[in-house]
């Protein structure tokens, strides 16, 4: 069972410091981020008529990883009161891959990363929403594309509103975890490729080798994007030394709990073997739980954060049953997987 974050309350006095970004200290900042999702099934079975049946593949499947990777530089050219008004971001790198296990069988794909090698210039309209316009690179085929994307650091989003002292805490939005993490932009920056019928042809090798394709697949990232989460953040040093920088240092805690979406039975998967069997499927309990941890490092000296590291664990469950006529089929499967999150920021010299 999880635990219950307990509220927080933010404790306000005459001498807390301000740990706010600070955009007239900078111009123009390199930030490198690396999301890596591991999961694998822990526990599976299947029975047909109440009898258990042995199951393809190796208990249902085998482990995955993701890795996806963005390298951005972002660029304010207007300030107004202090704040970013105009933005140019270029995305210097998007990069997604995964590879799955199933039985003795490898399946690498890469996903489509539209915005990679792109420049977005960010403003301000009359009504104050962020409009993204594409200045160098490809314009994207769907403007939806376009949407979404904000002036300012990711990683604010995990900054205090008010002065703090050390020891104080604050609680976190949903959407500001979505924020901090880049998950709200995780849509955008990787398409996930169609799924294909992995019964042969390419991208299928044994454990010799590694095939690439575009099989595609539930991904584990889908669970994080539509997690409801809680979080806390407490300042828990004023000072301290990170890669050579004194910096405060922003400790956080973040989980999240509830059902999964039913899954959509499109392709052959790990997760998904009752597909293959005619007739109709109920749900009957598909959950997740999270659980993760970290710290943010802030340089009052820069004005700005300069590293993030979250990591934690992840596990969902599955049990689904399949009926035609007085037959039917059921399946129950657990898997648990690791989280990991890394952010660098950096001066950009041109």
């Amino acid at each position: 069972m999880m635990r219950a974050l307990t509220p927080a309350v933010l404790l306000l006095s005459l001498s807390g410091t301000p740990v706010a970004t600070d955009y007239g200290k900078f111009d123009a900042v390199r930030i490198e981020t690396e999301t890596v999702y591991t999961m694998e099934t822990t526990d599976f079975s299947m029975t047909r008529d109440g009898e258990p049946v042995d199951a393809p593949f190796g208990r249902g499947g085998g482990g995955s990883e993701e890795v996806r990777t963005v390298v951005q530089i972002d660029e304010v050219a207007e300030r107004r009161d202090g704040a970013p008004v105009l933005v140019r971001r270029t995305f210097e790198l998007v990069e997604g891959t995964s590879e799955r296990e199933r039985g003795e069988e490898v399946f690498e794909s890469e996903l489509e990363c539209p915005l990679s090698e792109v420049t977005l210039e960010l403003s301000v309209d009359d009504d104050g929403d962020v409009v993204a316009e594409v200045v160098e690179g490809d314009e994207p085929d769907d403007d939806a594309l376009l949407e979404g994307h904000a002036l300012t650091l990711a990683l604010d989003a995990f900054l205090p509103e008010d002065e703090v002292d050390e020891g104080d805490s604050w609680d976190l939005e949903p959407e500001g975890v979505l924020r901090a993490l880049s998950l709200d932009l995780d849509a955008a920056l990787f398409s996930e490729p169609e799924r294909e019928d992995d019964g042969g042809g390419e991208g299928r090798r044994g454990r010799g080798g590694r095939g690439r394709g575009r099989m595609g697949g539930g991904s584990t990232s889908t669970v994080f994007r539509q997690a409801e989460w809680e979080g806390q953040a407490t300042l828990t040093a004023l000072e301290e030394d990170v890669d050579g920088e004194t910096c405060v240092v922003i400790e956080v805690e973040l989980e999240a709990s509830g059902d999964l979406p039913e899954p959509e039975f499109r392709g052959r998967r790990d997760d998904d073997l009752l597909a293959r069997v005619p007739g109709s499927s109920s749900l009957l309990e598909s959950t997740y739980e999270i659980e993760l941890e970290g710290r943010i490092a802030f340089s009052r000296e820069l004005g700005r954060p300069v590293m993030g590291e979250i990591e934690g664990t992840i596990g969902t469950e599955r049990n689904m049953e399949r009926s035609r006529g007085e037959s039917s089929m059921t399946m129950s499967i657990v898997r648990e997987g690791t989280f990991t999150w890394k952010v660098a920021l950096s001066d950009h010299d041109e």
